[in-house]
């Protein structure tokens, strides 16, 4: 992919599953990565393994559900690296309850690192892209248009991501900021295997809603990502990719029995 060799590239929620994913396959076009992840420990692991592949990379702990959190750490970035070039929002929680009973708490709680986070992240990233040009790439989900059961809120952050993506798009393509989303479908994340443990979803259930008959890889969802992160996208803006195997143009469910 062109234009990648040198970028700083930050991912939230980078320590591991898809955010990891991308931070690999970014690496190995040549860029320099920023893990930005709640969990210290693992985002230290994720820089190590980064680090002994040849591949500059540095870890920060940050709470992206916190406005003053996300202010600070890219004042931070700012001031260490002299601005960003790439920022992947990938951080994102399921809560999983029916919509009569899912608690204010956990609508907050989702909310604010599923949607609000990616706003505030991507406004102080612009900021700093501000007068150079950059890129943002968002992580949605296919949920966001295939709505589920069970995952109101979950949906209804994913579908506003794809909102927030065109919509900043269009302002700030003046500033050469190009802001895209990736709409994975379903993938054997710890999110998935937990939904499976708990039986609001069956292996017989997706096959039969995925014409491709199988899961996507994290690296499939990562590839994706670097092609909107390079500049071989360089007049692609505003848009959200479903990566999905199908599911969401698929219609009627097919008979898998």
């Amino acid at each position: 992919m062109r234009g990648l060799k040198g970028k700083l590239v930050v991912i939230t929620g980078g320590a591991r599953g898809i955010g990891f994913a991308i931070a690999e396959k970014l690496a190995e076009e040549g860029a320099r990565i920023i893990i930005a992840d709640i969990n210290r420990d693992q985002a230290e692991e994720a820089q190590a393994k980064l680090r002994a592949a040849g591949t500059e990379c540095h870890a920060y702990r940050v709470d992206v559900s916190k406005v003053d959190e996300i202010e600070t750490f890219f004042t931070q970035l700012n001031t260490a690296f002299g601005g960003i070039d790439i920022l992947i929002n990938n951080a994102g929680i399921q809560i999983r309850n029916p919509s009569m009973d899912f608690l204010e708490k956990d609508w907050d709680l989702l909310m604010g690192i599923n949607l609000k986070a990616v706003f505030f992240c991507s406004q102080q990233a612009a900021r700093i892209m501000r007068g150079k040009g950059g890129v943002i790439v968002n992580i949605s989900s296919g949920t966001s248009t295939q709505t589920t059961p069970g995952r109101a809120p979950y949906v209804i952050s994913k579908a506003g991501v794809n909102a927030l993506t065109a919509v900043l798009a269009a302002e700030w393509a003046k500033e050469n900021i190009r802001v895209n989303a990736v709409a994975p479908g379903w993938i054997l994340t710890d999110m998935v295997k937990e939904g499976m443990r708990l039986g609001v979803v069956s292996n017989k259930q997706l096959m039969a809603a995925i014409p491709f008959k199988r899961l996507a890889s994290t690296s499939e969802i990562a590839d994706s990502v670097v092609y909107l992160a390079s500049e071989n996208s360089s007049y692609v803006t505003g848009q959200t990719l479903f990566v999905d195997g199908g599911w969401s143009v698929l219609g009627l469910p097919q008979d898998i029995d």
